[in-house]
C-alpha cells in the first residue's frame, strides 16, 4: 500500500499525482472500457489531517469553487428523481441517505373503488383479501423512503454510543450494481471518536481517479465529516463535550489516472509540482 499523509486536502492532491507519475509513467494499463492509464497497481491510503486547512483545492485543479460547493453538498443531500430519463445512474448522497430499500404492496385485482377503498381499510387493520397479491415495491434512491444510513447508522449510533465501532455507511447496492456499468466508486464510509473527542472520517473506493476526481470527493467528503459533527452535536445534552472535527482517510483500491483523456490537467500538476520543487530546493541553497 502507498501511504500519503499532509495537511491539507490541495496538498495530497498534488502528491499524490506526483507520485503515481513517479511510479507509473511508460507503463500503462488499458481498463475494461479501453481507457489509457497509469495505475500502480496497490491500493493508495491519504491521510489527510486537518480537512479543512488551506489549500483545500490544489490550484492545478480545472474545478472552480462553485462545481466543488454543488458536489459536496450532493454527498450528504437527496437528489429526487424524476425518472424522465435523465437522472444520474446514481448519487453518493441518494445512496448514502436514502438508499434502496424493499417493501411488499397489497394489490387488489379485482373489483371497483368502493371494494378497493375498503380492502385498504382492511389491510390497516391486519386483514388481507383473498383475491390480493403481493407486489414487490422499491422504494428510496432519490424516491424517498429509503434507509437514511448516514442519520440511523452513524449520527444516532455515535450519540447513543461515542465508542462505538458501527458507525457505517454503504452506497454498494447488490441488486442494481453486480451488473452496472457504472456503480459507485465510494463504497463505504466509516466514522469513530478518538480519545480526544475528535470525529474520524475513513472512505474506501473500489475504484478512483486521482487525478480528475481524487480531489472533489476529498472536499465533499470533508463537508460531509462536518455534518456529521454539527448533527452530532445538535442533539448532544449540553453538559456532554461537543465533538470536533478530526481526520480525514481515504482508501482507493484501484487507485489510477487517465493520462491521456486529461493531459492538461496532468500537465498543470506537473508544472505546479515541478516549480514547488524548484523553490524549495532554491530555498535550501
Amino acid at each position: 500500500m502507498i501511504l500519503i499523509r499532509k495537511r491539507s486536502i490541495g496538498q495530497a492532491h498534488e502528491e499524490v499525482i506526483r507520485e503515481i507519475a513517479r511510479r507509473c509513467e511508460g507503463q500503462v494499463r488499458v481498463t475494461e472500457d479501453g481507457e489509457y492509464t497509469w495505475d500502480p497497481e496497490e491500493p493508495i491510503c491519504i491521510h489527510v489531517e486537518e480537512p479543512f486547512a488551506e489549500p483545500m483545492r490544489s490550484g492545478a485543479s480545472l474545478f472552480g469553487e462553485k462545481f466543488s460547493e454543488q458536489y459536496q453538498a450532493s454527498l450528504y443531500t437527496i437528489t429526487p428523481r424524476r425518472d424522465d430519463g435523465t437522472d444520474a445512474v446514481y448519487t453518493y448522497g441518494n445512496r448514502l441517505r436514502d438508499y434502496p430499500k424493499a417493501e411488499v404492496g397489497i394489490v387488489s385485482k379485482h373489483g371497483g373503488a368502493v371494494k378497493k377503498a375498503i380492502d385498504a381499510l382492511f389491510r390497516k387493520l391486519g386483514y388481507v383479501p383473498a383475491d390480493a397479491c403481493g407486489e414487490l415495491i422499491w422504494k428510496g434512491d432519490g424516491r424517498y423512503g429509503g434507509i437514511d444510513q448516514i442519520q440511523e447508522s452513524i449520527i444516532n449510533r455515535l450519540i447513543q454510543n461515542p465508542e462505538s465501532r458501527r458507525a457505517i455507511s454503504i452506497t454498494w447496492f447488490p441488486v442494481q450494481d453486480i451488473t452496472a456499468d457504472e456503480p459507485p466508486c465510494l463504497q463505504l464510509v466509516q466514522c469513530v471518536i478518538d480519545k480526544n473527542n475528535h470525529l474520524n472520517l475513513i472512505c474506501v473506493f473500489r475504484s478512483n481517479d486521482m487525478l480528475s476526481a481524487w480531489g472533489q470527493n476529498a472536499y465533499g467528503l470533508a463537508h460531509l465529516q462536518k455534518f456529521i459533527c454539527e448533527q452530532i452535536n445538535l442533539k448532544r445534552k449540553n453538559a456532554e463535550e461537543k465533538v470536533s472535527q478530526g481526520w480525514l482517510e481515504t482508501i482507493s483500491i484501484s487507485a489510477h489516472m487517465y493520462f491521456h483523456r486529461d493531459q492538461l490537467e496532468l500537465n498543470l500538476f506537473l508544472e505546479k509540482i515541478k516549480t514547488g520543487e524548484l523553490f524549495q530546493s532554491f530555498q535550501r541553497r
